[in-house]
């Protein structure tokens, strides 16, 4: 046959069903309020890798379908039985007449996400009673000391360059450290009055923060939901918070990120071992940057597998979770636990599994940075490579399901996309992703990715947009 009639046969036989569904997805796009939006979207079936669909692969904002990378290079690089610990050791002596140590407690953070997380409440509710008990079968009653803060397992940088002042300050905006701490957050607890416009009241803040002053300029509106803003640099204990909560609230919270969370993880031991009937002289300290603690270990805890970190992550959208695992990737792959480390091993996860990485431009591990770039078709072929190997249902399990549970839990229902879209969501300010599987009308198994920025329509509208693209698929 001759190369041209060939490939006129191709083409009738694979292009026009492409380029037909291609443009029955553009139309949604050709409204006023879409008509300055960039899009990206890319579709294949699981099982054979062949094209479904795919639009111009424009390198677009990902929001937190960016979360679905970093979850893929963890269990590739770091597996999903890997571990995080965090340790306590002591320094100096025992006096055997008295049990009292002349020296230090040194906690040590191994940058484990999940330590004293409301998440796995349970894995480490016994973690520093264990800890004091080893210190009293020690012979340890009392301690001439402090109690020493060794970060020297994580960079200090909390927080990317690339993330913006108001988000860092709140319980999404949490930043990384090598001692996080009840996912680094706290409550602040809130009254209103009935009237709307009235300054509200401050009612108690859980955990206490030692030393934070928290300047409170909520006002009672009419309006429905949280609608604050939390302003404060990490580590700094001078915080302040805007905007507005409902009225008429008698106890109305609203979470916020830790300024300090090392340093409430030492007061929790420092309270555990008053609880306890050891009596510490000195005070929670954290050693100078760079220095290594050294001592007798008394007990080390460690965290979940990944595989289990990687559900909440996921299906919640833990921003500090993925950061975490940012670093530790970095840490595995050049001995470096930073962020620049991570990025690097990003880049070479691509090039060494065949992944189509133009347009690649991560900045951060959650997506919470703007700065962050790829393309749809980069999403899908990283899902791809998830979903030929091991680790497949690890994968799969950890992303919300619509209509049931995490970030999906009320997206699609009374669809046929209900139960059968499995995906993760991303969402800023005028940026809408979701990327994930799902089962098709024909029961084909799909792997998609979907990336719009820069729209001009109001939430649910955006969600009706992608509903609207993903029932195209699902009709086949």
């Amino acid at each position: 046959m001759r190369p041209l009639l060939l490939f006129i046969l191709l083409y009738s036989i694979h292009l026009q069903p492409l380029f037909a569904q291609k443009n029955s997805v553009g139309h949604f796009f050709s409204s006023g309020n879409l008509s300055t939006a960039s899009y990206s979207i890319y579709a294949i079936d699981a099982r054979t890798g062949d094209l479904l669909f795919e639009t111009d692969q424009k390198s677009l904002s990902s929001a937190s379908a960016m979360k679905l990378f970093t979850t893929a290079v963890a269990l590739e690089i770091l597996g999903p039985d890997y571990t995080f610990s965090t340790s306590l050791y002591y320094s100096g002596n025992i006096d055997p007449q008295n049990g009292a140590l002349t020296g230090n407690l040194i906690l040590k953070g191994g940058g484990d996400p999940a330590f004293f997380s409301s998440f796995f409440e349970d894995h480490y509710k016994d973690c520093m009673s264990n800890w004091v008990a080893q210190l009293k079968k020690s012979g340890i009653r009392k301690i001439k000391g402090n109690i020493l803060l060794d970060l020297s397992s994580l960079e200090h940088a909390s927080v990317p360059g690339g993330w913006a002042w108001d988000d860092i300050g709140n319980y999404y905006g949490a930043g990384v450290s090598a001692l996080t701490f009840k996912d680094n957050l706290y409550d602040i607890h809130f009254s209103s009055s009935k009237a709307v416009g009235v300054k509200t009241a401050i009612k108690s803040i859980n955990p206490e923060i030692p030393g934070l002053i928290l300047n409170n300029n909520v006002t009672s509106s009419a309006e429905a939901g949280d609608h604050t803003i939390v302003y404060g640099a990490p580590g700094s204990l001078h915080q302040s918070i805007e905007g507005t909560i409902p009225a008429d609230q008698t106890d109305f919270v609203i979470k916020a990120a830790m300024p300090d969370p090392p340093q409430m993880a030492g007061q929790a031991l420092l309270k555990k071992l008053k609880e306890e009937g050891i009596d510490l002289s000195g005070d929670v300290i954290k050693m100078p940057e760079g220095e290594k603690s050294a001592g007798t270990l008394v007990g080390t805890q460690l965290s979940p597998p990944l595989k289990e970190i990687i559900v909440p992550l996921n299906k919640e959208s833990l921003n500090l979770y993925a950061e975490h695992l940012l670093c530790e990737i970095g840490r595995k792959y050049s001995g470096e636990p930073s962020r620049a480390k991570g990025l690097e091993a990003y880049h070479k996860f691509c090039l060494d599994k065949g992944i189509d990485s133009r347009g690649f431009f991560p900045a951060d591990g959650s997506g919470l940075t703007r700065s962050n770039a790829l393309t749809s078709k980069m999403l899908v072929e990283t899902m791809k490579y998830i979903y030929d190997g091991p680790n497949r249902m690890i994968f799969l399990n950890s992303l919300p399901v619509a209509g049931v549970d995490g970030t999906l839990r009320n997206s699609f229902k009374g669809t046929p996309l209900e139960k059968n879209v499995i995906a993760k969501t991303g969402s800023m300010a005028h940026v809408r992703c979701i990327a994930g599987l799902m089962r098709s009308k024909s029961n084909k198994t799909i792997l998609f990715a979907i990336l719009i920025n820069n729209f001009d329509l109001k939430s649910q509208e955006t969600t009706k947009l992608l509903e609207s693209i993903l029932l195209n698929f699902y009709n086949d």
